[in-house]
């Protein structure tokens, strides 16, 4: 087991083949850096989300096979009687790795919902609105400490919610390392969905109010020219995305300094964790 080569998982870090010490490691730096109160919440959400990446990989993988052997041998439809049978071992493994991903997912909600983190940091951030335990999760593993980040810039930057010289959100770029993480661009990206998906709430209202002073700002929607191509910008979508960076902001100011004044309470952990 030592010798064996592991892939990271971690999207927000390189893609380097890791051993096993290595990796576990990497894994216990990680973990030191969140609150011990949120350990087994966090160690349970982490295996949820390993049980689903198997899963998802499962999933895709039999529509793979299906549509590959849709092709090469009937070119319309599989027979019902033959896709039985490629997908009886398929099923029972898929819906047994649904059940266990449940089991753990269960399990990190209730021993979140049992910690101060929790409930006077991630609850209080959202408003009470749409930040459940496993998002949560994805927020604290991804940042860990609010205190390794010296101020509320440096958190924006990581969460790639600042701009560029240009004015514009970052991206990848080949051949270009990145210098924010995007795990953490995605839960704020699937928190600001619920919120979307909410006509009601504060957030949504919020996020509607902003769009509003961005058309008012900008009534017509600009052609410009880069790179030798013809872009557009703030029609309905450029300003849709426009408003969502500013209430994920919002949200992340909120984040960052209860997270702050809940540290504040643990002299140590100045001393844990190093500034970003």
């Amino acid at each position: 087991m030592s010798t064996e080569t592991i892939i990271s998982n971690e999207e927000d870090e390189e893609r380097a083949p890791l051993t096993y010490e290595e990796l576990v490691e990497r894994f216990r730096a990680k973990v030191g850096s969140i609150p011990e109160e949120c350990h087994e919440a966090i160690m349970l959400w982490k295996m949820a989300r390993e049980v689903q990446s198997a899963r998802i990989a499962g999933e895709n993988n039999m529509r793979q096979v299906l549509e590959t052997g849709k092709k090469v041998f009937w070119g319309d439809e599989i027979p019902e009687n033959i896709k039985r049978v490629m997908l009886r071992g398929e099923d029972k493994q898929l819906s047994d790795l649904r059940k266990y991903e449940d089991t753990l997912a269960r399990g990190a909600e209730k021993a979140f919902k049992n910690t101060r983190w929790y409930n006077e940091v991630a609850i209080p951030a959202a408003e009470g609105v749409g930040l459940g335990p496993m998002l949560a999760g994805q927020l604290l593993w991804q940042i860990g400490c609010a205190s390794r980040f010296p101020s509320f810039g440096r958190i924006v930057r990581y969460a790639g919610l600042d701009v560029t010289q240009e004015g514009k959100a970052p991206k990848r770029r080949k051949g270009a390392r990145i210098t924010w993480s995007p795990e953490l661009r995605t839960a704020l990206f699937k928190l600001t969905e619920v919120w979307n998906k909410m006509p009601d709430s504060v957030w949504r209202a919020r996020w509607d109010g902003i769009k509003a002073w961005y058309r008012e700002k900008y009534p017509e929607k600009e052609v410009y020219e880069e790179g030798g191509k013809k872009k557009t910008r703030y029609n309905d979508g450029h300003i849709h995305n426009m408003a969502r960076r500013k209430v994920q902001r919002e949200f992340l100011r909120n984040l960052y300094h209860l997270w702050i004044e809940y540290e504040n309470e643990d002299p140590e952990v100045e001393k844990k964790y190093p500034m970003a």
